[in-house]
């Protein structure tokens, strides 16, 4: 997987958690094991491949099982996702701004113009942590991709004016970061 597709794993397992606020462990493997996913109609770069990278993530475990006419068939006894580094990252990464979401939502709220952050959409607000959270926490992002991969997340999945609103919110709070 390239870094977009992880980002955009990424948003949308922090976005159904936001949305739900269930337990992070189930909504992951649920999140991964849910395949084969249909190919979208969507010409859009950023999502055109991204439904592929679900496939070959969980395993299935069957054991035999005998129905009350004799019959024996196949059951899921349990769902494990697949070890592989790219899904390790998206869990510990998802677990970290988690973590640190009240931290982040102050850091939001302080630099938020006009806008009170509970009247920030929902989709927006979970781009705008998962880029501060790079901003401030992930060494292995710089700030300006960041910012910029934020910004195409919201052109995404945002409405109209959210990619601007992103990148207002997120290069003020980057601009008070350098003059610190």
């Amino acid at each position: 997987m390239t870094f977009r597709e992880i980002r955009d794993h990424k948003f949308k397992v922090l976005f159904m958690y936001y949305c739900m606020k269930t337990d992070i462990d189930q909504l992951l493997l649920n999140y991964f094991s849910n395949f084969p996913y249909e190919e979208e109609e969507d010409e859009n770069d950023y999502t055109k491949n991204t439904s592929k990278y679900h496939q070959n993530v969980a395993k299935v475990n069957l054991k035999e099982v005998e129905s009350e006419d004799g019959s024996v068939s196949d059951a899921a006894v349990a769902i494990t996702l697949t070890e592989d580094d790219n899904i390790r990252d998206i869990k510990n990464k998802v677990k970290e701004v988690i973590e640190k979401t009240d931290e982040i939502d102050k850091l939001i709220a302080e630099n938020l113009e006009s806008w009170d952050i509970k009247r920030v959409a929902k989709a927006e607000i979970t781009i705008i942590r998962l880029a501060i959270y790079e901003m401030y926490y992930d060494a292995s992002i710089d700030i300006p991709v960041a910012i910029n991969e934020a910004v195409e997340l919201a052109k995404v999945y945002g409405d109209d004016k959210a990619d601007k609103f992103v990148n207002g919110v997120l290069s003020t709070i980057y601009r008070k970061k350098s003059e610190k």
